[in-house]
């Protein structure tokens, strides 16, 4: 029954991983759908995960307090609306009001999803199934690659973001069903009560002050923002302008990102998760590796030969599914009724250095528009190797000095 109520629920999670990256395919459509440059397509995704990252703690509290099973369902509505609205809209407020409903239901999902984990198996199993939960969003991010390219191709825009909402509907409506917020068996695991009165500053407080927390925060703001920025946005457009990639190709390479997400997630929760020493060692290494890659993107004079592109596009992905060890670390961290919202807190690192990243990548992009395209997003990318040398210097900081 645990691995029922959880896998109906990590298919919401991966429905919400593919409404979420469906922007970075559908970019050159929407380009032409929304007569919009790249600013306003940096506005289109900064403001979906600007809205997420606006209720990742309210998430956090609600999957604290009210339960994952009507948080789940009331964000598959969200998201399901929202797609029908990006999917019949033709200008751009439409289009910025649905990927804003997109954020808004993408933004329960995962803490809850993880609530139900904390709910449903005993804490030295949370780990794995929280690189489980990242794995499940891996192929919802697959979907979004190269099938949904496929099927903007054949089908077109309408019937394939209409269609994807009714699947989504569905979803959602299945959740209302199998979701239990708890298993109330008489061999359940018993979680750690909390106090119903507590208050919500001192939740927060006392979330914040763990080191854990502080240090699960930069891992998530490293590893996991770098990924967003080119599966949900960016990766499109460099690709196909900045490399010089045709779309069928931008689909291949986008998902040899996505499969390194899936590779690392799956890596992560068999060899890594539960393991604190190991656990802080290995996602320092990665940060390291990431900052070399978005390095070398940055530097390199010209055009990225293939086996260099694939090399990089693959550690940005395995790097991204290792972020979900930041979960680990923070459940770790937390008493057990607090995990919700340690989940939040730290779920705000990538996402909040992905938004900035959306916003200075389309600022730059706007001021160099004049550049050659390959050379114009290298000055684009430069921002975002700032943002990951401080993130990783501030998780060596944050780090165990025991360990």
């Amino acid at each position: 029954m645990a691995w029922l109520v959880w896998g109906v629920g990590a298919l919401c999670y991966c429905a919400a991983l593919f409404h979420r990256a469906g922007l970075g395919v559908a970019a050159p459509e929407a380009v032409q759908r929304f007569d919009a440059g790249p600013g306003v397509l940096a506005l289109f995704s900064a403001l979906q995960l600007g809205v997420y990252l606006v209720l990742q703690i309210p998430a956090g509290l609600l999957a604290d307090r009210l339960g994952p099973r009507k948080v789940i369902t009331g964000g598959m509505v969200a998201l399901a609306v929202g797609s029908a609205v990006f999917a019949l809209s033709g200008s751009i407020v439409g289009g910025i009001a649905g990927r804003m409903l997109i954020g808004f239901g993408d933004a329960f999902m995962f803490t809850n999803v993880l609530r139900l984990a904390a709910h449903w198996f005993p804490p030295h199993r949370y780990g794995k199934v929280a690189a489980l939960t990242g794995l499940a969003g891996g192929l919802g991010q697959v979907v979004s690659t190269l099938p949904l390219g496929l099927s903007l191709h054949s089908l077109g825009w309408v019937p394939t973001f209409l269609g994807a909402a009714a699947l989504t509907a569905a979803l959602g409506l299945t959740a209302a069903l199998i979701i239990r917020d708890r298993d109330t068996s008489a061999h359940a695991h018993v979680a750690e009560p909390g106090p119903m009165s507590e208050q919500i500053r001192h939740s927060l407080r006392a979330v914040a002050a763990q080191r854990g927390t502080k240090h699960s925060f930069w891992t998530h703001f490293v590893l996991m923002a770098q990924f967003v920025a080119i599966t949900t946005l960016w990766g499109g457009p460099w690709l196909s302008a900045g490399q010089g990639h045709g779309q069928s190709e931008v689909g291949s390479l986008l998902l040899v990102s996505v499969t390194g997400f899936i590779a690392g997630s799956w890596f992560a929760g068999q060899y890594v998760s539960g393991r604190p020493r190991r656990r802080e060692r290995y996602t320092f290494g990665l940060s390291l590796v990431v900052v070399v890659v978005w390095a070398v993107m940055v530097g390199w004079p010209q055009v990225l030969p293939m086996p260099v592109l694939v090399v990089a596009l693959l550690a940005v992905g395995v790097a991204g599914g290792a972020a979900m060890l930041a979960f680990d670390g923070a459940r770790m961290a937390n008493a057990e009724h607090r995990s919700g919202t340690a989940t939040g807190v730290v779920n705000m690192g990538g996402f909040s250095a992905a938004v900035l990243i959306q916003l200075l990548v389309g600022g730059v992009l706007e001021l160099v528009s004049g550049l050659d395209p390959a050379a114009g997003y290298r000055w684009a990318f430069a921002p975002v190797l700032a943002l990951l040398v401080i993130g990783t210097a501030s998780q060596w900081w944050s780090r165990d000095r025991a360990l």
